[in-house]
């Protein structure tokens, strides 16, 4: 199973900087090239996995979803269960948000995440 570390890693990234930034309102951030160690690269890579079963599970039930209540209520558990996962891998939502967002801009990190990822299967 190959996965596209940026996309799908924006799945849970975009609705919680969308969800702080308190309403319509996109908060933009400036990315500073970090450097994570190897042992922080696997825990994101652990949470990511399970962030995309996650996706892979409710995405069918969002998209038959009847209203939009039933939608939001879909969506916020699912963020919640993803929340969930990113601590049982052992990082804070700041630190997977940092790691995929410096995903965006960082293609050697993006090398490394999807070999980790793909070592993983």
């Amino acid at each position: 199973m190959k996965v596209p570390a940026i996309a799908l890693a924006l799945l849970f990234v975009a609705p919680m900087v969308i969800a702080q930034a308190g309403g319509g309102e996109v908060a933009v951030q400036q990315v500073q090239k970090v450097t994570f160690s190897d042992a922080k690269l696997e825990k994101f890579a652990n949470a990511y996995r399970s962030i995309v079963d996650l996706s892979r599970e409710y995405a069918p039930k969002i998209k038959a979803s009847k209203n939009i209540e039933e939608t939001e209520a879909l969506n916020r558990e699912a963020q919640s269960k993803m929340l969930s996962a990113v601590k049982a891998a052992g990082l804070s939502k700041e630190e997977y948000q940092e790691i995929a967002n410096q995903l965006k801009s960082d293609q050697t990190l993006v090398k490394k995440v999807n070999k980790l990822l793909q070592k993983q299967q």
